[in-house]
């Protein structure tokens, strides 16, 4: 069990990117949202969640506490084969580059 103050660490952060992104409706009730946050942190790192979280709100325009919780899984998923399809695309470029040359 993850402590107390990572939980509402976690929380507290999602809170603060929707105040920077100008997003309302941000109220978390930290005490019953905080089994949520505790699922989370025993699942994954720290630095995969904030990254997870970044990239979340990078593609979603409303992002909610709930669709983060439910989804971290398939948002870390689908930010991993981004950037393998990222490096795959690199390297034919690269083979594209040479071949015409």
């Amino acid at each position: 069990m993850a402590e107390r103050k990572e939980k509402f660490a976690l929380i507290s952060r999602f809170e603060k990117k929707c105040k920077m992104d100008n997003i309302s409706n941000t109220v978390i009730n930290k005490y019953s949202e905080q089994w949520a946050a505790d699922a989370l942190l025993e699942s994954f790192s720290t630095e995969e969640l904030n990254s997870v979280m970044d990239y979340y709100f990078s593609i979603n325009r409303q992002p909610t506490w709930r669709g983060f919780a439910n989804n971290a899984d398939r948002l870390l998923q689908s930010m991993r084969l981004q950037e393998e399809d990222r490096k795959f695309r690199e390297q034919m470029r690269e083979k594209a580059k040479e071949w015409l040359t």
